[in-house]
């Protein structure tokens, strides 16, 4: 691992996952910390309750190899370590272990020494800090200089012992299962939540263009459609200055995204902004200010300005009121005028007027919009936003589980190699130090028999049974204490004494670190209690201490790992979840970008030149060419909100809603369909209806508009005295084709299906 992890681990492997380097930092930090404590209380332990043959050289080689570990693990911490310091780090422990001549004393009783317990832990936690070839390198280089330091302290005597070997090797190759173990279910957690992650990202960036998308046409709506409407209705006729000004905001608002709309926003600054931008006298009851979410602020600044203009082109007024008030829920924003007033429940559902696009709009933010109005009261409307964002689903569960399996199997799989490998061999050895041979084996069995049920569990992925197989595990520790002769209990051929607490550790795997140590220390206790009963042991108390610590530090280690898993899970899942929102915010970023680019690039050619010409007074809306090129893009603008409305039938629908703009600018319009059409594509449906929509918005006098279906095929055609339609090629399953008759022209567009 790379800068939190190991020295050069896995370099060929693809990069690591959030949780996975997660893990290793952890894993570092508790393997150096559990070196410092188990090396630091073994070795003062050992100077308080035995004498060594050199006092002084035993001290100064305890402060010495303390303050070293120290070291390391403070520079290892600090990422700045190299193969240099694992070298130097495994140079120093074999120097300690060739300083037995002088830091301890050959005693039968005696157990394990603190130099044989140093050296244990050092190696068994180097599973977190090295690759495995050069953890096998460093390993064998220690236990070599241990065994050269027994036999030059000790020449033939307990000290110099192949079990000692045996016994080292085994811990640092089951402390390697378990660092494997526990790293693989973090790189399959890291899998499961990337595809979770790539999931989601393109949900939330499908759904972020969807909104984008709608939010930006209703914007047309609301700012270049009106303005350009309006001057094709010849409402507006004068070269004003603030027609000027709206056409320059008009231009800005085309070429702005949502996309830059992050942290918060005066929501009042806003609609002030919004309501200088009106010809009309707001009244206000407001705060002074009021912070919002951007994209909440600018959502409801912008279904503010809907209104306004709703109260500008509708209502017969110059004045309007505005209030905001905020809950906890959200804010509501109140927009009243005492104008003209309609009937909300006469307005058609396909219509893209203030009832609906300010719903849409208002939905799109998880909010509301309600228009109250009667002909001759006035309207209110009522926009809503709430404040508070969903919950994004968190990986901590996935993350926790795939750590807690894969310790779990690491448990499983040190527990069954202890009991075949070592202990079994005891047994079957050691025949003599047993007074009763079956019920060693029955207490074997038992252990056995309770490792496999949790192993079943841990596959089905099923809770452990845990006082009942805790039971089993006391029972069977007490049965194999009961039946070891008294002067080798505490022994080699003691082999339950410490290693039932395997199986405790498996079964307490997923409980507090306390309740652990509590169970474990009872298990101990009964133990020691039996051997104590008996007045006699293999061991001393000082060799009780350091064989037990041996032991019962690596099984608490485990217990510990449990617990920092668990904490662990929770902290890289908010890495994890930060990290995908910020790589969800930027993929959404780019998209939305790209997206406003492709429609500024739709509009380069038609409503930018329009709104240029209008906002450098080069176009004057008293010409009647400028009001029907006005008209026309206006019509087309409009004719977008229908590509993503969810009208039963938008061709229709699109048509209608041009129809009745016509008629209320006084041209007449024969309207006829017939025939089945099948669904259109909506480029198609943009091709088909463009003629039609282009002469409704510059027709002079009446015009006849016919859809007919042929199962297959789709025809639109129309009649009317218009300007001339422009030349357009063929494309997208639609031909068109065009006839002068005198001065009224004969459109018409065919849509057909691909066979």
């Amino acid at each position: 691992m790379h800068g939190a992890g190991q020295v050069n681990v896995d370099d060929r492997r693809p990069p690591m996952g959030a949780v996975e380097e997660s893990l290793l930092r952890q894993g570092l930090r508790y393997a150096l910390g559990l070196r410092l404590i188990v090396v630091a209380l073994s070795s003062t332990a050992s100077l308080l309750l035995t004498e060594a043959p050199r006092q002084g050289v035993t001290v100064a080689v305890v402060a010495g190899l303390n303050g070293w570990n120290l070291w390391y693990a403070r520079e290892l911490l600090r990422g700045t370590r190299t193969a240099g310091w694992i070298v130097a780090d495994i140079a120093v422990m074999c120097a300690v272990c060739l300083t037995q001549l002088w830091t301890v004393r050959s005693d039968p009783r005696g157990g394990g020494t603190w130099v044989l317990i140093a050296m244990v832990i050092t190696v068994v936690t180097y599973a977190w800090q090295m690759p495995w070839p050069a953890l096998a390198a460093g390993t064998s280089a220690i236990i070599a200089a241990h065994y050269a330091g027994a036999m030059i302290a000790d020449p033939g005597g307990w000290l110099v012992s192949e079990a000692v070997v045996a016994w080292t090797a085994a811990e640092v190759a089951l402390s390697w299962a378990l660092y494997r173990f526990v790293r693989r279910s973090a790189r399959t957690a890291d899998r499961t939540i990337e595809r979770g992650q790539e999931m989601r990202r393109t949900a939330a960036v499908a759904t972020a263009r969807r909104a984008d998308e709608r939010e930006y046409l209703a914007a047309l709506h609301d700012t270049a459609s009106v303005t350009l409407l309006m001057i094709g209705n010849g409402v507006l006729t004068e070269r004003e200055a603030w027609l000027a000004e709206q056409a320059r905001r008009d231009l800005r608002e085309i070429g702005r995204s949502d996309a830059g709309h992050h942290g918060e926003l005066d929501l009042i600054g806003l609609l002030r902004e919004v309501a200088a931008q009106t010809p009309l006298r707001v009244s206000w009851r407001t705060p002074e200010s009021l912070a919002l979410p951007a994209v909440d602020a600018v959502s409801l600044s912008r279904g503010v300005r809907e209104a306004l203009t709703n109260v500008v082109r509708h209502a017969g007024v110059d004045h309007a009121e505005i209030s905001v008030r905020r809950d906890a829920a959200g804010v509501t924003v109140d927009i009243a005028d005492e104008g003209a007033g309609f009937d909300p429940g006469l307005v058609a559902p396909d219509r893209h007027g203030v009832t609906r696009s300010l719903r849409e709009r208002m939905a799109r933010r998880g909010g509301e919009a309600r228009i109250v109005s009667s002909p001759g009261g006035g309207t209110t409307v009522t926009l809503r936003c709430p404040l508070s964002e969903p919950e994004v689903p968190g990986d901590e569960g996935l993350i926790a589980a795939g750590f807690q399996r894969g310790l779990r199997w690491a448990v499983v799989l040190v527990s069954l190699a202890i009991l075949v490998l070592l202990d079994l061999p005891h047994l079957l050895t050691g025949r003599e130090a047993y007074t009763q041979l079956g019920a060693q084996f029955a207490a074997w069995a038992g252990l056995l028999g309770t490792t496999l049920v949790a192993a079943v569990a841990t596959w089905r992925d099923r809770p452990v049974k845990r006082w009942p197989l805790l039971a089993v595990v006391l029972v069977c520790s007490v049965v194999a204490t009961a039946t070891v002769r008294p002067e080798y209990r505490l022994g080699p051929a003691h082999w339950s004494e410490g290693d039932a607490g395997w199986q405790v550790v498996l079964i307490l795997l997923d409980s507090r670190v306390a309740v652990l140590a509590a169970v474990l220390g009872a298990q101990y206790l009964l133990t020691f209690a039996q051997a104590a009963a008996d007045g006699q042991a293999a061991l001393s108390v000082a060799g009780v201490v350091n064989a037990t610590w041996l032991v019962l530090a690596f099984q608490l280690a485990v217990g510990m790992i449990a617990a920092v898993l668990r904490g662990l899970a929770v902290s890289s899942a908010q890495v994890v979840r930060a990290a995908e929102q910020l790589r969800t915010s930027e993929e959404v970023a780019r998209q939305l970008h790209r997206d406003r680019e492709r429609r500024y690039a739709d509009l380069a050619t038609t409503a930018v030149p329009l709104l240029e010409g209008l906002a450098d007074g080069k176009l004057d809306p008293a010409e009647q060419a400028v009001r029907e090129e006005c008209a026309a893009e206006a019509a087309r603008m409009r004719r977008l909100l229908t590509e993503y409305s969810t009208v039963p039938d938008p061709l229709v629908s699109e048509l209608r809603a041009c129809i009745e703009r016509a008629e209320r600018r006084g041209t007449p319009v024969s309207f006829a369909e017939y025939g089945t059409r099948p669904e259109l594509p909506p480029r198609a449906l943009r091709r088909l209806t463009e003629p039609a929509v282009e002469a409704l918005a510059t027709a002079r006098g009446k015009v006849r508009l016919t859809i007919a279906g042929t199962g297959d095929a789709v025809t639109v055609s129309v009649i009317a005295r218009c300007a001339p339609p422009p030349e357009v090629p063929d494309g997208d399953g639609v031909r068109r084709s065009t006839v002068l008759d005198g001065d009224r022209w004969w459109i018409q567009s065919v849509w057909r299906e691909a066979p």
